[in-house]
């Protein structure tokens, strides 16, 4: 079960409310018991798929640095080698007029445009990609369960439903207590149940429910 938390904030790029879902009280489940639910009903044991595991972990980054891309499973798990890294033109100015600054006899432009080869080995950094299947994707998706959850923070609806509606919807909400009529239901001045609150009270915004009578 996936509880989910919707946020409104105000999206600066657009200009416009917006709201979204955010994952909330995530579990967690660690290594050994990873191992254990993996080693459970299969010929091996946990141990073995810990020591599977701590290979991969340790080999895994080796082959990733002769620039080869692994694939860990057969519906397709993939890890990759990439690189990331910029620079840009204002970003090269200030590199520029601090070497300048360093040594004024540099002949330096730091108003020159920027090129490609301005960028150097020591601006980007190598990473780990990964690609999950489609099929663990669709197989996820075929399995999770949504349960919203309360928002504190704006005191909004919670619950596994939408927020109720309001109290002059149909079914409730009126003047009349249940059964119609300047009389309610069960005859005399007090409806049924003998209180001052129609059946189904709490409130403003209650609910009464319809006895049919």
């Amino acid at each position: 079960m996936l509880n989910v938390q919707f946020i409104k904030y105000l999206n600066q790029m657009i200009n416009e409310e917006i709201v979204v879902p955010r994952l909330v009280n995530q579990q967690s489940l660690d290594f050994n018991a990873l191992c254990e639910y993996l080693a459970d009903g299969s010929t091996v044991t946990a141990a073995d798929v810990a020591a599977v595991m701590k290979q991969i972990e340790m080999r895994l980054p080796l082959v990733l640095g002769l620039n080869a891309k692994v694939v860990c499973s057969p519906e397709g798990l993939t890890f990759r080698p990439k690189v990331s890294g910029s620079l840009t033109q204002s970003q090269l100015k200030a590199k520029l007029q601090a070497k300048l600054a360093a040594d004024p006899t540099l002949d330096i432009d730091p108003n020159r445009a920027l090129k490609v080869s301005d960028l150097t080995v020591n601006d980007i950094t190598a990473e780990i990609a990964i690609e999950l299947p489609k099929k663990w994707t669709e197989r996820f998706q075929s399995k999770a369960e949504f349960k919203r959850v309360s928002n504190k923070a704006t005191g909004e609806a919670s619950d596994d439903t939408e927020a109720e509606e309001p109290a002059d919807q149909t079914g409730g909400g009126s003047e009349t207590p249940s059964g119609g009529g300047d009389t309610p239901s069960g005859g005399g001045d007090t409806p049924t149940g003998g209180s001052d609150t129609p059946t189904g009270g709490g409130g403003d915004d209650y609910n009464p429910i319809d006895t049919g009578n």
